[in-house]
């Protein structure tokens, strides 16, 4: 049985057209606090670099953990 463990810290963005739109980090530190996760999005926001569908980010308008745990086991054929 092979057993997979991921960390993904989900940010979600408010664009300009009222939609949101979200970035996933892998590997998030397991220490990060509050600060800087919106220090990090201001940041993004920013340089302006993400316009999905030509609309800018506005701002931060939540975030989440994810831990997932998948154990595969193969059966014989």
């Amino acid at each position: 049985m092979e057993t997979v463990n991921t960390k993904t810290l989900d940010l979600e963005f408010l664009m300009e057209n009222g939609d949101t739109d979200t970035i996933s980090l892998p590997d998030y530190l397991p220490d990060v606090t509050k600060e800087q996760i919106q220090a990090a999005a201001n940041v993004v926001i920013a340089q302006n670099v993400f316009k999905p569908d030509g609309f800018a980010y506005q701002k931060l308008k939540s975030y989440e953990f994810i831990d997932k745990t998948v154990r595969k086991e193969e059966l014989e054929v």
